[in-house]
């Protein structure tokens, strides 16, 4: 991808304000146009303890061994914020222009970003979970979104290697964390080239960046040509409540899971000390399994996703939750597909939606059966004719959905029939959000990250990434678990299972992963 900033004049979707105008409380920033709906949930999500942000993370690796120093990060990163104005974006409550005393959230620009607030360089502990340890740890550092003078992003620098892009979820979805980390590795091979001649602005400080003037792409809700369906919205919400009516909790998964039905409200957020707490579980494996699995995958007809989806089922039926009826699931779907001017996957945008769905656990949990006590070499056939079967029908519905019925895109445009302010957001939307997506894992596969080679020769690589997002409190989401799939092109595949402390026993979330490491490697032996 090319480092080269984007100076095209963007079509304007939304109002905002002329660009000579200043906040009266500010003049660090100015607003632009009002939030879309995703927007203003997440701001939501973040300004009332329910959830932090989300980080994609890489390893950058040169052939001369250097690691990654704060003077050349300096000079790459101010390319990549020119790239991606979106990078400058924070929120900002303005009064209501419907209801007294409510408040409607607006994006606004900041006018300058200070790298020095930005970048933090640590060191890695010796242990084999030292980077989860730390993923964990900057899940649980929040924003100071009051503080309108810094951006809504940092970059952790571990043992200069390892780049942890940590952002406001306000700002952007799991491939945007993707589209960040290709814009560096350009913009860092790209100054080792010395292809960068006065484009950019910088301060006499050196670390002071102008934003763009270019605004970033509008919320994905006005860039779709689908139109909500209420026909459709009526039906999956009555379907959702007699499923939870006729069905006591104890028939799905995650059923032991322990959380207050209370969630909070503009003027009763949790406090610092309430906040959602995130603890994660990671699995790895390596370049070579990875590939075996992707061939096995092709032969059998089905994707990656649907494997693990449905070897993440077999483990919580077989070995967790025996008595468990219904399993509901959740897939992220990226939504930039059916966007009326789609640039692709490197932009930094919201437009990830989910396609929901449940299964009778019964086929699944008979395809658990632990062949240590079964034994034989006709019931390992069996068996694995059984996971790849589970696998290929669920891999041809989720095909079908993208495809064809698009009930993932309805549920998604759907957000804008929940009220514009932020308190009818509450009210409205959170008991929506916990109808829908309560006792469900989810699984977030970000795909292959395949990195655009530099253009001299040995410069910066990147061999390894993975993603993770924080929990969210499961008053309001999801008493369950989040999976989160990521790899390098030439790396390991790395999940990254989120979930709330004091929600689900760690013992439980380490037992889901173990089981589908051992299922995944019988799978494709």
């Amino acid at each position: 991808m090319s480092s080269r900033p984007n100076t095209a004049k963007p079509e304007l979707i939304f109002e905002h304000v002329n660009r000579s105008s200043r906040s009266q409380s500010d003049s660090k920033y100015e607003l632009i146009r009002k939030a879309g709906p995703h927007e203003t949930m997440f701001n939501l999500f973040h300004e009332l303890g329910i959830q932090s942000n989300i980080l994609v993370a890489a390893t950058y690796t040169h052939s001369d061994k250097r690691g990654l120093t704060a003077p050349a990060l300096f000079e790459a990163l101010p390319v990549v914020i020119n790239q991606h104005p979106a990078l400058g974006i924070i929120g900002v409550d303005q009064p209501s222009q419907r209801k007294k005393g409510s408040h409607r959230l607006w994006e606004a620009r900041l006018n300058t970003v200070n790298l020095r607030d930005c970048v933090e360089f640590v060191p890695r502990d010796g242990r084999d979970q030292g980077l989860q340890r730390i993923i964990e740890k900057s899940h649980n550092e929040w924003f100071d979104t009051k503080d309108r003078t810094r951006p809504l992003w940092k970059l952790v620098i571990v043992d200069n290697t390892h780049a942890l892009f940590i952002y406001h979820h306000m700002i952007g979805d799991g491939l945007s964390g993707y589209a960040f980390h290709r814009s560096l590795l350009a913009a860092l091979n790209d100054i080792e080239a010395q292809k960068i001649i006065d484009r950019i602005s910088i301060g006499n400080k050196g670390s002071i960046v102008n934003i763009p003037t270019t605004l970033p792409p509008g919320h994905s809700q006005a860039l779709f040509q689908k139109n909500v369906s209420i026909i459709y919205i009526v039906h999956a919400f009555l379907w959702w409540i007699i499923i939870r009516l006729i069905f006591s909790s104890e028939s799905f998964l995650f059923s032991d899971a322990t959380f207050t039905k209370k969630y909070p409200t503009p003027t009763n957020p949790f406090p610092k000390d309430k906040r959602t707490v995130t603890r994660i579980e990671s699995m790895k494996i390596n370049c070579t399994t990875k590939e075996k699995c992707l061939v096995a995958c092709r032969i059998h007809n089905t994707t990656l996703t649907a494997v693990l989806h449905t070897l993440i089922q077999v483990t919580l039926a077989a070995d967790i939750y025996p008595k468990a009826k219904i399993g509901f699931s959740r897939v992220a779907v990226d939504m930039r597909r059916y966007m009326k001017d789609n640039k692709g996957v490197d932009v930094m945008l919201n437009a990830v939606g989910t396609f929901a769905d449940a299964q009778w656990l019964g086929r699944y949990r008979e395809a658990g059966r632990d062949l240590t006590i079964v034994g034989g070499i006709g019931d390992g056939l069996s068996l694995r004719a059984h996971l790849w079967d589970l696998a290929r029908r669920y891999g041809a519905r989720l095909h079908e959905d993208i495809n064809e019925s698009n009930t993932a895109l309805k549920e998604y445009v759907a957000a804008k029939l929940v009220g514009e302010d932020k308190e009818e957001f509450v009210s409205q939307g959170f008991h929506n959000i916990r109808l829908f997506t309560n006792y469900s894992l989810l699984v977030s596969n970000l795909g292959v990250f395949r990195q655009i080679r530099g253009e001299i020769s040995g410069g910066w690589n990147i061999n390894h990434v993975e993603s993770s997002t924080a929990a969210i409190k499961a008053s309001v989401g999801n008493a369950g678990i989040v999976f989160n799939v990521a790899s390098a092109e030439l790396g390991a595949l790395v999940i990254n299972a989120s979930y709330e402390e004091g929600v689900l026993m760690p013992e439980t979330v380490r037992k889901v992963i173990e089981g589908l490491e051992k299922r995944l490697k019988l799978l494709i032996e």
